[in-house]
């Protein structure tokens, strides 16, 4: 039966796009025919589909059409050879055709919602704010600071630095792994910081999950009440869903560069994690 559906279809007249669907379905076609047995034959139609789908070499609807004319011109070139072989073969394809397109239909939408999930993720990957919060990503917060930095030493202007990052306690009732990927509460969080800020402010993350908040223009002491209300914006958007107690580490300069703002804003949040206290300055 193999020689049989290799013969017959190397004698049809297609095009190179029926070709491309039929050319996977061809050696499973004998043996499903004689097994009775549909499932290798639809997974190979549903996998050329697919491929098509991620390609987007040719639409579904062209890609359904040039399928039946295959499969019609293999019933017609079976039909003209009065076998027991031909007429199973001819029977089975005529008996599936219907279920072959649904499967590639289902095949192409496969292709397509990976195509999409892949084109979604290059976006995420080139922007440079981050998809789950909102925020700048660590390196583009880092880029902006020295802008803010070097704006600041300019027009003569105050800077303050604020981050905020969820307690690691044993005590806190979160998933352990929402700090690394900040898929639980940080879109949360992200929405009330937005909410509590200027216009002017910038919000981004750090690298080890939290937030990095640059303040131009800001006193010591409006820095300590933006610190304070934030932490009582925060406790009011929880809700139904607790959120961890956060700690807060406050830097506040006149003239310094980026790296030391950085730095010393790192060894206040260090300190304050380890003294478990809720908030502290450089």
């Amino acid at each position: 039966m193999d020689e049989l559906v290799f013969t017959v279809y190397g004698r049809l007249a297609l095009s190179d796009v029926c070709r491309g669907i039929w050319e996977p379905v061809i050696p499973h076609l004998a043996r499903s025919a004689a097994s009775g047995d549909p499932d290798p034959l639809f997974d190979a139609i549903e996998n050329a589909a697919r491929s098509a789908g991620l390609s987007q070499s040719v639409p579904v609807a062209v890609l359904l059409e040039e399928f039946t004319l295959g499969s019609r011109a293999m019933c017609d070139e079976l039909g003209a050879r009065d076998t027991a072989e031909a007429r199973a073969v001819r029977q089975f394809l005529r008996a599936f055709e219907s279920v072959a397109l649904a499967r590639i239909a289902t095949g192409y939408a496969v292709g397509l919602e990976e195509t999409i999930a892949r084109l979604r993720h290059d976006a995420e990957e080139a922007s440079p704010l981050d998809h789950v919060t909102g925020a700048m990503k660590p390196a583009e917060i880092v880029e902006q600071l020295s802008l803010e930095v070097n704006r600041c030493q300019r027009m003569d202007l105050s800077l303050g630095l604020l981050e905020l990052a969820p307690e690691k306690a044993e005590r806190v009732d979160v998933p352990a792994r929402f700090v690394e990927d900040h898929r639980g509460i940080f879109p949360k969080v992200g929405d009330c910081l937005r909410e509590n800020l200027r216009r002017y402010d910038s919000i981004g993350l750090t690298g080890e999950g939290g937030f990095l908040l640059v303040l131009p223009d800001i006193s010591r002491r409006g820095l300590a009440g933006a610190a304070e209300r934030l932490r009582r914006e925060l406790a009011a958007s929880a809700g139904s869903s607790p959120l961890p107690r956060f700690l807060f580490a406050l830097a506040h300069y006149d003239y310094v560069s980026a790296g030391e703002m950085l730095e010393a804003l790192d060894d206040s949040m260090r300190r304050a994690r380890a003294v478990h206290e809720p908030l502290t300055w450089s």
